[in-house]
């Protein structure tokens, strides 16, 4: 579909001889035009990893679902991250991530994760013969995806407006920040022995938009070439608006009259 089409409009001002209606140009807003908006309103993560999802091709999850396999990085253990505004950073330089980020830092291999880690290296490595192996991950995230990760925290948006809408909400609003690490697996006669080297932080999202059924959980918004609607609580204000006349339409319709 052209960014330009001829619509046919009928103008009550029109002579009543007149009955082929006037033709008029609309540029059409397309959801392939959002990019282009995000970019106007200074969202360069938002606009990025949408341009990937229409351009990319999307891997499936264990559940069925799909996911971008986006905002995968690797970082020294211990070491000091200074993100950029890059969406393969994960959004570090965003306020709401940091401290989230210093968390799976600290915890990466706390007790509950030992237990995942011990389950993943036993998987992927129980029939290898005695000696050291490398444990890497080129494809990062789709590759930690297969392998599985070591701990994982959700960051997540709050639902009535007390938080504005922003880059990193425009790009993912909620989701899970996971880390795995790479290192050297040694195997023994007896036991098996992981030394890590390097922590990997991969954002996961479905980048799916789907609600809970109960509210407005990740609201979309309304846009236009310039942007979108000034705040959280308007968009929430007019999708709510729109479901009510949906249900209302479908009201009339089991009772056979026009909608």
């Amino acid at each position: 579909m052209s960014s330009t089409e001829l619509l046919v409009a009928q103008s009550n001002l029109s002579p009543a001889s007149n009955t082929q209606g006037t033709p008029v140009q609309a540029r059409l807003f397309k959801i392939t035009d959002i990019p282009a908006a995000m970019d106007a309103i200074d969202w360069p993560v938002s606009a990025a990893l949408m341009r990937h999802w229409f351009q990319g091709q999307p891997w499936p999850t264990e559940n069925g679902d799909v996911t971008t396999g986006q905002g995968a990085r690797r970082v020294a253990p211990g070491a000091v991250h200074r993100g950029k505004h890059r969406q393969d950073e994960l959004g570090a330089s965003f306020e709401k991530v940091q401290p989230v980020l210093a968390e799976l830092r600290r915890s990466w291999n706390n007790a509950a994760a030992m237990g995942e880690i011990r389950k993943h290296l036993l998987k992927a490595y129980s029939d290898k013969g005695l000696g050291c192996y490398p444990l890497v991950f080129p494809n990062l995230a789709s590759a930690v995806e297969r392998f599985g990760y070591f701990n994982s925290r959700a960051i997540t948006f709050s639902k009535w407006g007390s938080e504005g809408l922003n880059d990193l909400r425009g790009a993912l609003a909620d989701f899970n920040l996971r880390v795995a690490a790479e290192g050297d697996v040694k195997i023994h006669a007896d036991r098996i022995m992981f030394r890590p080297r390097t922590l990997l932080f991969c954002a996961e999202d479905n980048y799916d938009f789907n609600d809970d059924g109960s509210v407005f959980s990740q609201p979309l918004g309304f846009w236009n070439f310039d942007g979108i609607a000034p705040s959280l609580l308007e968009a929430t204000a007019h999708n709510a608006g729109v479901d009510a006349v949906s249900r209302g339409i479908t009201q009339q319709s089991l009772f056979g009259m026009s909608a």
